[in-house]
């Protein structure tokens, strides 16, 4: 058994797996999601035959470890053409729950999401957004090999840039207008420290200020459990300079998952390090007031068409006070 196979399994077992690890499991199955799957490179590039659709990639940060030790990525896209000077890549939000103590399940809605519903978004999307449309699979989920319990801690965002490395260049993407929900918003903000060829970065309900938002939850760590994990906040100063790159932080101050005071000490971060950013409010959906993903597409679009940040704000609903 692969040693980074036998760490894992011990590090979840101990932070409360439900069902075993298992090695090629699909973690389109919400308990394959929540155990986490190992899955070598043979079996994932088997999975790699819908180019039209989406595909896999395999991503191996460290080649001279067993070679089952890598990650295999899926993705799913629409609206490509043989050329693609700009695309909307999106990373979702967690789709786990989970508790300090260990315990752990997932979101209702995962256990209703199939390979075919996601390609359905895609065309939906592209189709309302007018460009091309690429949704990863951040590691542990939607059918992407990893542990989703390992997430927002510096590896998945070197994982997800390797992997983003591989789509671009396969289905010829010059450059990206990024959308990130929740936990995908940690990924972006993430990816904005390691990549030259963003014209937008658009972050909705974003986990940018990780140790903040867990001093207003009353947690000692990060919900996850983990006390070292990346915090964007930390790190923006090494954003890479971009002039012409647009950055939106959308929130809604109503929100009880991810307090918006978090997004704003961010944005206020970025400001002050020299870059663009704008601060957007915006209504969030459930009860939380926490969904924004839709709201993030729209302005994706808006700032690849040049409108300007003032502009958004008034065409985007502002949310109550309270």
């Amino acid at each position: 058994m692969p040693r980074l196979f036998c760490l894992l399994w011990a590090v979840l077992a101990l932070g409360g797996c439900v069902t075993p690890v298992m090695r090629n499991a699909n973690t389109l199955t919400p308990e394959r999601m929540l155990s986490g799957s190992v899955m070598d490179r043979e079996t994932c590039t088997a999975a790699d035959t819908v180019w039209d659709a989406g595909g896999t990639v395999w991503v191996d940060l460290d080649p001279d470890w067993d070679p089952r030790d890598g990650t295999c990525i899926r993705y799913v896209l629409a609206g490509l053409d043989t050329t693609n000077p700009v695309a909307v890549v999106y990373f979702h939000g967690d789709v786990m729950w989970q508790y300090l103590d260990g315990r752990t399940g997932w979101f209702d809605s995962y256990a209703n999401v199939t390979l075919e519903t996601l390609r359905g978004f895609a065309q939906r999307e592209t189709g309302t957004l007018g460009l091309p449309y690429v949704r990863i699979s951040r590691p542990g989920t939607y059918g992407s090999s990893g542990f989703h319990k390992l997430r927002r801690r510096a590896e998945e965002a070197e994982i997800v840039n390797a992997a983003l490395d591989q789509v671009k260049h396969r289905h010829a993407i010059d450059r990206l207008a990024l959308v990130g929900q929740s936990g995908g918003g940690h990924v972006v903000a993430s990816l904005l420290t390691k990549r030259d060829d963003i014209d937008c970065a658009v972050i909705t309900s974003g986990v940018v200020a990780v140790a903040r938002r867990a001093r207003h939850h009353g947690w000692d760590r990060d919900i996850t459990g983990y006390r070292d994990f990346y915090d964007p906040i930390d790190h923006v100063a090494e954003i890479v300079p971009d002039p012409s790159r647009r950055i939106f932080v959308i929130g809604d101050p109503r929100d009880k998952n991810t307090p918006f005071f978090t997004q704003e000490a961010y944005a206020q971060a970025v400001r002050e390090a020299g870059h663009e950013v704008a601060l957007i409010r915006a209504e969030g959906s459930g009860r939380s007031f926490h969904g924004l993903s839709l709201t993030g597409f729209k302005v994706a679009k808006w700032c690849v068409d040049g409108v300007q940040a003032e502009e958004i704000q008034a065409r985007l609903p502002i949310p109550p006070e309270g």
